[in-house]
C-alpha cells in the first residue's frame, strides 16, 4: 500500500516536471524539466519493481537512466553549439 502512495506522489511530481517542460521561460528550463521527468520515470519504474517483486525491470531502469543522460548531455552540447555539428 506505502509503494502505490509513493507512486502516485512521484507521478504528481512528474506532473509538475511536465508543466516546467511546457512553459518553461528558457530552453535550460525545459532541459531541466525533461530531466526531472526521466528522473521521476526510473523512480517508478524502480518502486514498481519492488512493488511486484521483478527484478528484470531494475535493468529496464539502469538502461532507461543511462539514455536519459546521454540524451540530456547531446541536446544540451547542441544547444550551447548553436546548432552547429
Amino acid at each position: 500500500m506505502f509503494e502505490i502512495i509513493v507512486m502516485m506522489i512521484i507521478t504528481l511530481l512528474g506532473i509538475g516536471s511536465l508543466i516546467r517542460i511546457i512553459y518553461g521561460p528558457s530552453i535550460w528550463d525545459r532541459i531541466l524539466g525533461l530531466n526531472l521527468f526521466s528522473s521521476k520515470i526510473i523512480m517508478l519504474v524502480v518502486i514498481f519493481a519492488f512493488y511486484e517483486r521483478k527484478s528484470f525491470l531494475l535493468d529496464i531502469a539502469i538502461v532507461f537512466a543511462l539514455l536519459g543522460f546521454i540524451s540530456i548531455t547531446f541536446i544540451s552540447r547542441f544547444i550551447m553549439k548553436k546548432g552547429k555539428i
